[in-house]
């Protein structure tokens, strides 16, 4: 079976980037691909609970996160430092994560067959 990394490195809002990762996400893992979710950066913002963009031309991505579990995504992947650098803590996110260093990121992407980056 196929590994496959997508990375998400854009906020949620703005642009489609944040949106089109996730869909990448759950396409990729409905055809029983091993996916996994890293979260870099500005990326990181897409998982902060309580978000409200009425108003936004965007809709909130908490429902599309709700779901990857269902769609067997089972390593949602964080960078602990990216996580710490914009103040914001485990406590803070909408779903569990996996916290790695950007050291052990470095690991993990070498274990993909594919990686997508968004």
């Amino acid at each position: 079976m196929s590994k496959i990394c997508i990375i998400s490195t854009r906020p949620p809002y703005g642009s489609t980037a944040a949106k089109d990762a996730l869909d990448t996400a759950l396409v990729s893992a409905s055809y029983d691909m091993d996916t996994s979710l890293l979260f870099l950066g500005d990326g990181i913002y897409q998982l902060i609970k309580g978000q409200q963009p009425e108003g936004l031309p965007q809709k909130n991505p908490g429902a599309m996160l709700q779901a990857l579990e269902m769609y067997g995504i089972e390593n949602v992947l964080l960078c602990r430092e990216d996580m710490y650098d914009r103040g914001l803590q485990e406590s803070d996110l909408t779903i569990p994560v996996q916290l790695l260093t950007r050291k052990e990121i470095g690991t993990w992407l070498t274990q993909q067959d594919r990686v997508f980056n968004f």
